[in-house]
């Protein structure tokens, strides 16, 4: 067969649509391989419906097996199959904040968080993607594939801007705990809710997490059914349903010192030591259980997790 790369305006491109996200994947050319073969190499792009003004991402990293032809289905297969992985780890790194999990960085953290969000969804999509030819099967379009996104020429130079985004997270609850917070909003209002999730923020010590942990957003994360309420520099989100509640708060304006280096590493500055990530707060609830005192101080055993 031909192995050089088709002419863009015959990049067979798939589409197909997540729960809020929509993927893209397309035919990119070959990459040779090691034992002088080659592998059909894929490029990708994933957006999120919920957050409109985020820049998509673009990869190129998806190949196929050494020798194989060009199968844009199977290759949306594999990106599905990362996205999965990311949110598995995502998962887990939510019940274990200590952790690293190796599938964490495979995507940036929105998509890291949005493929969680939108887990089952990949799921489904998956066995779709297994069965082409059932009835209600989209076949690939032949179309020309959407460019890739420029890098920006000042970033190796200058380094990230601050901030990195608009928001940054407090803490991340859900299941029973998410649940025990629905409880106290309905019950008493956000008001409530932002007060007693507010015990978690210590300050500098949460916006470091976050900055050494990418926990940040350039819009607030919106999903179906999410509901949105604010008090001075806090954003509260939360969907009633699944029990999922966000505490983010906005950036302050001066940066803190050592930034970007000490929590990027593009500088070249001194390694610094990663702080560590405290445990989930414990149970909240509304008039069945009790809520937690306030903490008289920073507890290291008590914080955000996400």
């Amino acid at each position: 067969m031909n192995n050089d790369a088709p002419s863009p305006s015959t990049r067979k491109l798939v589409t197909r649509q997540a729960g809020s996200l929509s993927l893209a994947l397309w035919h990119d050319g070959t990459s040779p391989d090691e034992h002088g073969g080659y592998r059909q190499r894929y490029a990708y792009r994933i957006a999120d419906a919920t957050a409109p003004g985020l820049v998509p991402h673009d990869g190129r990293d998806i190949h196929s097996g050494v020798g194989a032809d060009v199968d844009t289905l199977t290759g949306m297969g594999t990106l599905v199959t990362f996205l999965s992985a990311a949110a598995d780890a995502y998962r887990y790194q939510m019940s274990h904040p200590l952790s690293a999990p190796e599938n964490l960085d495979l995507f940036p953290a929105w998509v890291t968080e949005a493929a969680y969000l939108n887990s089952d969804e990949l799921t489904m999509l998956a066995l779709d993607l297994e069965h082409p030819d059932k009835p209600g099967a989209v076949e690939p379009t032949t179309v020309e594939a959407p460019p890739m996104v420029p890098p920006d020429p000042t970033a190796a130079n200058e380094g990230p801007a601050w901030p990195p985004g608009r928001f940054y997270t407090v803490v991340f609850v859900q299941d029973e705990e998410g649940h025990a917070v629905v409880d106290l909003l309905q019950e008493q209002g956000t008001q409530a809710a932002i007060d007693h999730l507010a015990q978690w923020d210590f300050g500098s010590e949460t916006l470091e997490a976050a900055l050494f942990n990418k926990y940040y957003h350039a819009q607030v994360p919106h999903y179906t059914g999410t509901h949105e309420a604010t008090d001075g520099p806090y954003i509260l989100t939360y969907q009633p349903g699944l029990g999922t509640v966000h505490l983010l708060r906005e950036f302050p304006t001066e940066a803190p010192g050592g930034w970007p280096g000490r929590y990027t590493g593009l500088t070249g500055s001194t390694p610094v030591s990663r702080p560590v990530a405290p445990r989930q707060p414990p149970h909240a609830s509304g008039s069945t259980r009790p809520l937690p005192p306030r903490p008289t101080g920073h507890d290291p055993d008590h914080g955000q997790s996400l």
